[in-house]
């Protein structure tokens, strides 16, 4: 379940742009909609455009600028010190491939992902001092190597610092820390990711913005891409101007990484889902220097070598994806009691580390709840997570950051270090921090508008290309149709997937409900729905059409309150790992008639497999057909009584997430509701927070 988020947006403003500017009325709606309403916004959103910020505006800058200059006109070795991932590749590359094209002494350097870890270490600082290196040059990294540039300070090599990762509160020592997210930054526009910020040191060396643009941004876009930075301003025109030159690259690497990950159309899908998870594989599976050489190289041969590798490499990663998503579904199976936590934190010594960050945004996507997964070695473990919106996780980290060797990270996303035998102490010391949060965020979807599926045509998705590139900051439209009734589920693709017949009034269309079997649809024909979708141009046989595919689906708003249930199986989950909220009151306690409904109902239905939201909504109906002065169950309750039903031996039952698994048991024998241990735990709860008040007809 998600808790949708739809804007109420200026009706009048869009009328007015559209006179202004004589854009189409749509148009005018979604830029009002995201917030794109004076004229010079406008402009630059719809035309492209250079960067125009100048790159001195950042912090330290000038001094990074100054002494890579000096180091070039003096012939000093220069070191680019990457990351393993496509973001730390690209950076890596283009700082590297620009030094090398004005004879610069350069080399290359990025740490092992397993036996190193994230950013500079002591060790690698001594290779480099060996080689001959007099300048470091960090690329995305660097900004918590504190004692590390401290230690290359000490052997007479300079450091320059570009990361955009969160500072701690002192900064490294080195010549110039250049970092948008210093406390003390200025600039405009604080958000690029390693690569792109790579790019303003270029324009800030060459003073010309339309050269680097022309030769760089092509790499830089993916790697902007690839870190999940905001599509805005000048992320947005770097990826623009990027994604024009991958369609026309000279590159013999990434045309052949291009052909084989089978593009199609070059936009900021393929880059995301197609060429950066290839880049990735690099880092997490084998070794990033084949991505970095894919990029750099001039051979054709050696280019479809490392392609083939990468593409060896990223078959791998999906496989050990799907069985580590696989661990983790039977873990929470068997061990249900850890998906209670309010950020779900699991380790294992099967798990490769080099994909855990990939698999735990799959966690937060299917549990609605921010996910750390530890792969755990001998000694040191390497952990990734991911959040939901609204939770800062590596704020959450940093405050437990005692028993962590290594951290770093956005509110989003982090990665760390750990020590095998602190993994519980950081796991209570997370719980601590989660719950003493009075709420957790909920998962949401932002909706764009509601649409009147009467007035949807094809000139909407012209209209809509118009916004592209699309990523975070900047996401692909969606849309919800409102109070559509379900006339008939198809399943197509082998039964793998289901094609949705919808009506409202006189319109029909039929929705694309992508990796779903009927017998895990939840709703059924008949039912009044909201659903979300996009919408993306089709062709077939040379006709265009709309294609209309599902991003979620709920009952009618009409008809149900989805808040009101995702924060009662909060508590519900908040209560079964022992944290009782005092607003949890007596009426939560189950009667025998309303544990009769649910069973009567579960006894009467067909189906095996529920979702907590249709069975809230149908044990209301059926129990209010059946006694119309019974208040609704809610969901607190529904799942007390479920989990009641287990522990007296009358059902079968699994909770994943929002899917519920039910198989009713033959009551041979009556059972006594308040023999539950799980009852009798709510009714001390409740007693002890001096609500005595216990609802009548318990038996």
């Amino acid at each position: 379940m998600k808790k949708w988020i739809i804007p109420e947006f200026d009706r009048q403003l869009v009328k007015e742009l559209q006179s202004l500017y004589g854009l189409p009325i749509f148009t005018c709606m979604l830029l009002v909609i995201r917030g794109i309403t004076e004229k010079e916004d406008i402009e630059r959103f719809l035309n492209f455009q250079y960067p125009s910020d100048d790159p001195f505006e950042i912090k330290d800058m000038k001094a990074a600028a100054n002494r890579i200059t000096s180091a070039v006109l003096r012939g000093e070795k220069i070191c680019v010190y990457g990351d393993f991932d496509c973001d730390g590749v690209t950076a890596t590359a283009i700082l590297y491939s620009y030094l090398e094209s004005v004879f610069a002494d350069v080399m290359y350097y990025i740490p092992d992902r397993n036996t190193e870890g994230y950013g500079m270490n002591m060790k690698a600082v001594d290779f480099l001092h060996k080689k001959g290196v007099n300048l470091i040059v960090t690329v995305d990294n660097g900004i918590l190597a504190i004692d590390e540039i401290d230690y290359a300070r000490s052997l007479f090599i300079d450091v320059v610092v570009t990361d955009h990762h969160k500072p701690k509160e002192i900064l490294p020592k080195a010549i110039a820390v250049v970092d948008p997210h210093r406390a003390d930054e200025t600039c405009k526009f604080r958000d690029y990711c390693g690569a792109g910020l790579v790019l303003k040191l270029l324009c800030a060396l060459e003073n010309d913005n339309n050269f680097i643009m022309e030769n760089y941004s092509d790499i830089a876009a993916i790697g902007t891409v690839a870190d999940l930075v905001p599509l805005t301003k000048e992320n947005r025109d770097i990826v623009k101007m990027g994604l024009i030159n991958l369609n026309n690259t000279e590159r013999v690497g990434l045309n052949e990484l291009i052909e084989i990950a089978d593009v199609k159309k070059m936009n900021a899908g393929a880059v995301s889902f197609k060429i950066a998870p290839r880049i990735n594989a690099a880092g997490r599976l084998g070794t990033p220097y084949d991505a970095l050489k894919l990029i750099l190289t001039e051979n054709e041969d050696l280019a479809s070598e490392n392609a083939g590798k990468l593409n060896k490499l990223n078959s791998l990663r999906q496989d050990l994806e799907a069985k580590i998503m696989a661990d983790i579904d039977n873990m929470l199976l068997e061990k249900p009691e850890l998906s209670y936590r309010r950020v779900i934190i699991l380790s294992s010594p099967k798990w490769n580390p080099g994909v855990v960050g990939i698999v735990a945004n799959k966690v937060v996507e299917k549990y609605g709840k921010p996910a750390i997964l530890i792969a755990e070695d001998n000694k040191v473990c390497k952990g990734s997570g991911r959040s939901v919106a609204g939770f800062s996780l590596v704020d959450a980290v940093f405050a437990c950051s005692g028993k962590l060797e290594k951290v770093g990270g956005h509110p989003m996303a982090i990665g760390l270090s750990i020590l095998r035998e602190n993994i519980e102490a950081f796991i209570k010391e997370m719980d601590d921090y989660a719950n003493a949060l009075d709420v957790m965020p909920l998962p949401s979807l932002k909706i764009d508008t509601t649409l009147n599926p009467e007035i949807i045509e094809l000139g909407m998705l012209d209209q809509i290309e118009a916004f592209e590139p699309f990523g975070i900051g900047n996401p692909t439209p969606v849309f919800a149709i409102t109070d559509a009734v379900l006339d008939k589920i198809t399943p197509v693709g082998n039964g793998n997937h289901l094609k949705l017949s919808i009506s409202r009034r006189k319109a029909r269309l039929n929705v694309m409900k992508f990796f779903t079997t009927a017998e895990e649809f939840p709703y059924t024909e008949g039912m009044k729905l909201d659903i979300a979708i996009n919408m993306e141009k089709n062709n077939y046989r040379g006709e265009d059409n709309i294609s209309f595919i599902a991003k979620d689906i709920r009952i009618s708003r009409e008809l149900f309150n989805y808040e009101k249930v995702m924060y009662e199986v909060q508590n519900y989950d908040l209560f079964l790992s022992g944290i009782f909220r005092r607003d949890i009151h007596a009426d939560k306690l189950p009667v025998r008639d309303e544990f009769k409904i649910v069973y009567i109902y579960l006894m009467k239905s067909h189906r095996s497999i529920y979702s907590i939201d249709f069975l809230v909504y149908e044990t209301e109906r059926f129990g209010k057909s059946i006694q119309p002065s019974i208040k609704p169950i809610g969901a607190f309750k529904l799942l007390l009584i479920l989990d009641m039903m287990k522990e007296l031996g009358l059902a079968d039952y699994r909770r994943c997430s929002d899917r519920l698994e039910i198989k009713l048991r033959e009551a041979k024998e009556k059972r006594d509701i308040t023999s539950s241990g799980l009852f009798k735990k709510l009714k001390e709860e409740i007693e002890n927070a001096g609500q005595t008040q216990i609802l009548s007809g318990l038996q």
